[in-house]
């Protein structure tokens, strides 16, 4: 008998899972187990709870391991983040986030069709998430609206990795058997073929129809009509679609080497998201390990833009150039500027060339002979770099110098695994910026390190401020870069 029911639902209300984790209502059941809002005592964390149905025999048990391990491989702010697996009675339970809000599912079912640029906006943060996967060797298979979670708060998040395939490890589905939501799965794993990357992308393809459209293209009332519809079925027209109609027909191409590459895809949901206006998308460094880029955009650069023209934050005409060669100036520290009131837990600090806030009681160290201004904490660290190389010398533009030639993000290039996402380019009036994001790994134990990093041109020359951290903390190391990044003003020459 599988477990489940509004009886035992409410019976296990309340219950400790592993000593650590409290149980509260269920949120929601499906074939590989139920999910429970959850307290972690220990830290008076929310989180989300997914107990594994295992009547059907030990196999559903490594399923939803292999779900933990997945999820766990990807570290994205589009994918739900696994915090621990426990085993409890015989089955695990694997304690995530808690995302607050509702499925895509839930809000088509209320209102059927959504308005093309928030569907954009919502398939362009899957895309973030499948290619994340991809990057790391995991396809999803089972992309479709009840496993799209958005949060309250606008975030979009893609769970449920229990059917995923891992690169280089045993599928668990046995020959004969299929796993999936049939609607949303591509054509070539109907047909029994090695799924791939494209295969997410046909099932993305789906999706964005749905949300524009209102309706499912190939759910049929039976299975054998379903399976029939996705095999041989012509794409239907979109009726409501404008922007998005193109980009939709190409990705439901029935052959999966006809699909898009996921480059063309961002830039076409960038722009029916509205985000497309004096920003240049290019496709982000793959890593040495021969795998797929991670092509994506998580960072918000119109945030910084729209804070730089409020605050006249623009960095000023002149500044005291450092040369690659000068001597640390250790003399030379960092104090709070009195006419400037900044964010709570941060200090302005003004060097020579420039001011912005860091965080309070962090270490500054003296500039080096690479002009670097250096500020941190443990393992986390500050760059700010005012003015060190020209355009003249580097002359392929500022995303070109994020990712071949920026002294500071050379442990990406070199790393055995990296991977970079978000992009972006922007003008406004006479000053350009632009900012992407890095991950890499650091040594042979696997610990991996997130960067994120701004590049603003003044005068002809690059101004660089990155923020760098444990991979597994991208939320701080993003508050941290934009508080710096936005509060950076170059100091005027004295002229």
């Amino acid at each position: 008998m599988v477990s489940g029911g509004k009886a035992e639902a409410a019976a296990s209300e309340g219950r400790l899972i592993g000593g650590r984790y409290r149980l509260g209502e269920q949120l929601g059941a499906g074939g590989m187990g139920a999910v429970w809002a959850g307290l972690d005592v220990l830290v008076g964390r929310e989180v989300a709870v997914k107990e594994a149905y295992v009547a059907q025999g030990p196999s559903r048990v490594e399923r939803i391991l292999r779900e933990a391990r997945a999820a766990a491989r990807v570290n994205h702010p589009s994918v739900v983040t696994v915090h621990d697996v426990v085993m409890e009675d015989g089955r695990p339970w694997i304690v995530m986030e808690r995302v607050h809000g509702e499925s895509l599912a839930a809000l088509l079912e209320r209102q059927r069709s959504l308005p093309e640029r928030e569907a954009a906006r919502i398939a362009l943060c899957v895309l973030e998430a499948l290619s994340a996967a991809h990057a790391r060797g995991v396809l999803h298979r089972d992309v479709k609206p009840g496993n799209v979670l958005l949060g309250a708060d606008g975030r979009v998040v893609l769970s449920d990795f229990g059917i995923a395939y891992i690169a280089g490890e045993e599928s668990l589905t046995r020959s004969g058997e299929f796993m999936g939501s049939l609607a949303y799965t591509a054509p070539e794993r109907m047909g029994g073929r090695r799924p791939g990357p494209a295969s997410d992308l046909w099932s993305l393809g789906v999706l964005l129809f749905q949300m524009v459209e209102g309706w499912s293209p190939f759910q049929r009332e039976s299975v054998e009509g379903t399976v029939g519809a996705v095999l041989t079925a012509k794409t239907p027209e979109t009726r409501r679609a404008d922007a998005l109609a193109s980009v939709i027909a190409d990705l439901l191409s029935k052959e999966p080497d006809e699909r898009p590459e996921a480059d063309r895809v961002v830039r076409a949901l960038r722009g029916a998201a509205g985000e497309g206006a004096g920003r240049h998308d290019v496709p982000a460094k793959s890593g040495g390990n021969g795998r797929r880029p991670w092509l994506g955009a998580a960072a918000i650069a119109a945030t910084l833009v729209l804070v730089f023209l409020a605050t006249d934050g623009w960095p000023g005409g002149g500044r005291k150039q450092p040369s690659a060669d000068s001597s640390p100036t250790s003399s030379h520290t960092a104090s709070p500027t009195p006419t400037v009131t900044a964010a709570k837990g941060y200090v302005h600090v003004r060097e020579d060339e420039f001011g912005l806030e860091v965080p309070a009681r962090w270490q500054r160290h003296a500039q080096n002979t690479d002009g670097q201004y250096r500020y941190t904490k443990g393992s986390y660290e500050l760059l700010v770099v005012p003015g060190r190389d020209s355009v003249k010398a580097y002359p392929d533009g500022l995303i070109e110098y994020q990712r071949n030639d920026e002294p500071e993000l050379q442990p990406y290039r070199e790393a055995t695994w990296s991977t970079a996402s978000g992009f972006r380019l922007v003008e406004v009036g006479d000053r350009t910026l632009a900012e992407g994001q890095f991950t890499w790994q650091k040594d042979e134990r696997g610990q991996e390190v997130f960067a994120r990093n701004l590049v603003l041109l003044v005068d002809g020359r690059y101004h660089v401020v990155l923020v760098r951290g444990p991979a597994s903390e991208r939320e701080t190391v993003g508050r941290i870069y934009e508080r710096a990044a936005t509060t950076y003003v170059a100091t005027e020459s004295e002229t």
